[in-house]
């Protein structure tokens, strides 16, 4: 951004946000460039705040930080991603977002921003949007930040249970949406060839690759089921993996066309336009039961199956 008199804003590469500091606080002005500089001037030019540490009708991005910043240091760093892609999308929905104070909250913000992302969400990541907003504000008031949360009756989607097995013709069929060099191909067919999660895929570097024992180790500290998580290649599997480490020494092998990390949200975007194609939602989850299911049908009481569907694995040698 170009330098102008008073305080000027700066990216946080940690979160992808741009910020500003005024009186002392931090104030969040959203991940694109262009609309950063619209809040601030908004900011700017808005009364100055309460001198108190927690003035009676803060700012809501700046409860949202608080909440980030206490996230961050106090839970698992897919939680602190998980948070922070709902709420910062969600505080980016709101009318004049670097002034919008929690008084001026309503339960229809929420439920607008959800109902706007009905075509790339469905019932689970919708439940989980809400979720995520009413943590952050319940967390909030028991902190002392606020009074009261201000939607903590909103009433959230059930979300659906994954029974829906993909077929192998289904698979063929989603494939040829997607070109041998899209980095998203790459991904599914990870996913299909090894019955990987979904949040394990996403966190893959190279230092979890065994090369001369084609497999993935994950250690306990990083795993969802706090063991050891051994993801056991294919061919297929393998030379994917043998080809995104040679590019990538460190962090995420799979990452977008623009190198980012693939998270939720931009998966969920991805099988958002498919839907638009066949008609028909499909999710990461759906291959690595698909990839159970194919295993059972040809050895139904393979031990190492039996294990992959609870999460264990034995400590790798």
């Amino acid at each position: 951004m170009s330098r102008s008199n008073g305080p000027e804003p700066f990216f946080r590469a940690d979160r992808g946000i741009w910020y500003v500091q005024v009186h002392g606080k931090q104030h969040n002005l959203g991940r694109d460039e262009a609309e950063a500089r619209k809040r601030w001037h908004a900011l700017m030019a808005a009364p100055p705040p309460s001198t108190s540490d927690h003035p009676e009708d803060p700012l809501l991005a700046t409860v949202v930080d608080e909440f980030l910043t206490w996230t961050q240091q106090h839970r698992e760093a897919r939680t602190y991603t998980w948070y922070l892609n709902y709420l910062q999308e969600f505080v980016e929905s709101l009318p004049q977002a670097a002034t919008f104070t929690v008084s001026r909250l309503k339960p229809f913000h929420v439920e607008k921003w959800v109902s706007a992302a009905k075509e790339r969400w469905g019932a689970s990541c919708q439940h989980g949007a809400i979720r995520s907003v009413q943590r952050c504000f319940r967390w909030a008031e028991k902190q002392g930040y606020i009074q009261l949360s201000p939607v903590r009756h909103i009433e959230k989607p059930t979300p659906q249970r994954r029974e829906k097995v993909i077929t192998t013709d289904e698979y063929k069929t989603i494939l040829a949406h997607y070109k041998e060099i899209d980095p998203f191909r790459d991904m599914l067919v990870f996913a299909w060839e090894t019955g990987a999660r979904a949040q394990e895929i996403r966190i893959i570097e190279k230092r979890h690759y065994r090369e001369d024992k084609k497999r993935i180790e994950i250690p306990p500290a990083e795993a969802k089921t706090k063991r050891w998580r051994i993801i056991f290649l294919n061919d297929a599997a393998n030379a994917i993996a043998q080809k995104l480490v040679k590019g990538r020494p460190t962090g995420e092998i799979f990452r977008n066309e623009d190198g980012q990390p693939w998270t939720t949200f931009s998966t969920s975007c991805r099988f958002a336009r498919l839907e638009k194609k066949l008609k028909e939602r499909y999710c990461l989850t759906l291959f690595r039961h698909a990839w159970c299911q194919r295993m059972l049908e040809i050895q139904p009481q393979r031990p190492a199956v039996r294990l992959v569907r609870r999460g264990d694995s034995t400590r790798p040698c």
